[in-house]
């Protein structure tokens, strides 16, 4: 009961300054909207430089605990997340706050009084957690791809037909359209007019977008480039042959959805079960904690799990 209290008094406070903080930031952003209305563009950046001089106090742990590791040389698979994730953070700046989510974990959960296993296992989790919600980031954004290259490949060929060159065409899109395939051929402009050949820009554009599709369609303008051709007709052909191959992938997504969800709740279900236990009846759940037979069974569990969740996802992931 006293642990129901404390956790209940937990989520509370938590949603408590949840509320501040989005009441706060979206207080803010009205007045910058605002701001943004009435005075000129260069008072507008002016304001914006100085509003970034003036750090958030959690910028600025994050900023301090990053010069620490400013010196050692990570891995090229951690820049290669945060590039294709489009985040702005640097490779020490993503380390210090996978670090400060850690101890924050291992503070929060040493503060309920939990058992020292479970405040490792929450320092695991709050160092993990921030990789693991940049992949997801990287997923979803490399996700939008497809549907954004169906729209860029109409839009070029319209406004070729229209006279447009395929520069101007490119720097339309990289104005028109959002992140990701926005800000990349507009980058891809900006490059090509400093004077980098239309090869290594697009070589460049594959490498931070990996992507399938956008491989294909690259390639075919290069090829196009060197051997001539109409190339809005070869972009309207692209346009066809992508959008069938997203209509079929979000068929197979629907189809798989069942198989997706079982997987999570299959894995976590004795996870969850087992946390229960641990918190709810602590002398029930001890002989697994504490007995080498218990030790065991967990191991055991464990490993079937992991197996369980191996096959299904190998079941559900198909290729097209």
């Amino acid at each position: 009961m006293k642990i129901a209290l404390v956790l209940f008094s937990v989520f509370l406070v938590v949603s408590l300054l949840m509320y501040l903080l989005l009441t706060i930031y979206s207080a803010k952003k009205r007045i910058t909207n605002r701001v943004k209305e009435f005075l000129p563009t260069s008072q507008v950046e002016e304001a914006a430089i100085q509003k970034e001089k003036k750090l958030s106090f959690g910028k600025q742990l994050i900023h301090s605990t990053a010069n620490i590791f400013k010196n050692v040389q990570f891995s090229d698979s951690t820049e290669k997340i945060l590039r294709e994730a489009g985040s702005g953070l640097k490779p020490e700046e993503f380390f210090a706050l996978r670090i400060l989510a850690a101890v924050g974990m291992g503070m929060f959960t040493a503060f309920l009084g939990l058992p020292w296993y479970l405040t490792l296992l929450a320092v695991f989790i709050g160092f993990a957690f921030p990789k693991y919600s940049m992949k997801r980031k990287r997923k979803k954004r490399l996700a939008r791809v497809n549907h954004q290259l169906v729209e860029v490949l109409g839009m070029m060929a319209n406004s070729m037909r229209a006279g447009f060159s395929f520069m101007q065409a490119m720097q339309l899109v990289g104005k028109e359209l959002p992140d990701p395939l926005g800000p990349e051929f507009d980058r891809v402009v900006r490059q090509a007019g400093l004077g980098v050949s239309l090869e290594d820009t697009f070589q460049e554009l594959v490498e931070r977008l990996p992507n399938k599709e956008m491989e294909v369609v690259v390639r075919a303008i290069l090829a196009q480039r060197r051997s001539g051709g109409n190339l809005a007709q070869l972009l309207e052909t692209m346009e066809e042959t992508i959008r069938g191959r997203v209509r079929i992938l979000e068929e197979l997504n629907t189809l798989t959805a069942q198989g997706r969800m079982s997987s999570w709740i299959i894995t976590l279900l004795p996870v969850g079960l087992g946390l229960y236990l641990a918190l709810v009846n602590r002398e029930y759940f001890a002989p697994m904690l504490e007995h080498p037979l218990g030790w065991t069974m967990m191991f055991v569990a464990s490993v079937s799990i992991i197996i369980g969740w191996a096959i299904i996802q190998k079941i559900i992931r198909i290729e097209v």
